[in-house]
């Protein structure tokens, strides 16, 4: 498939696309058909769990650092889960700021009566 087909099923654009290419964070084999890179399903499965990783709050350093080693096998069970622990702390401090500011605008709103 060419990059717009692959920007349509990940939901990403093909230059964002081309960027995560640049930082080495698609895996596979790209032939070249006519001057165009082709794609493939395990590009589509590689995008989709960038966005995944993404959404669990991991940078694209920490998915160059850290996932290129998971995915290859170089990390051992308990490096994964020291991994997934901290950004699960991360994400549990973050909730957590975001509560007080939410209790803080309630308050707020409610100064001000209808």
């Amino acid at each position: 498939m060419y990059i717009r087909e692959l920007a349509d099923r990940t939901g990403l654009t093909p230059d964002t696309i081309r960027f995560y290419e640049k930082l080495n964070l698609l895996q596979g084999n790209r032939q070249s058909r006519r001057g165009h890179r082709q794609y493939d399903e395990s590009h589509v499965a590689g995008l989709l769990q960038i966005k995944f990783i993404k959404a669990m709050g991991f940078t694209l350093k920490d998915i160059q650092e850290k996932f290129i080693d998971w995915r290859a096998g170089r990390l051992s069970n308990l490096e994964k889960r020291a991994i997934l622990e901290a950004q699960l702390q991360k994400m549990d401090e973050a909730a957590a700021e975001i509560e007080q500011v939410r209790v803080y605008l309630r308050k707020k709103i409610g100064l001000f009566p209808d």
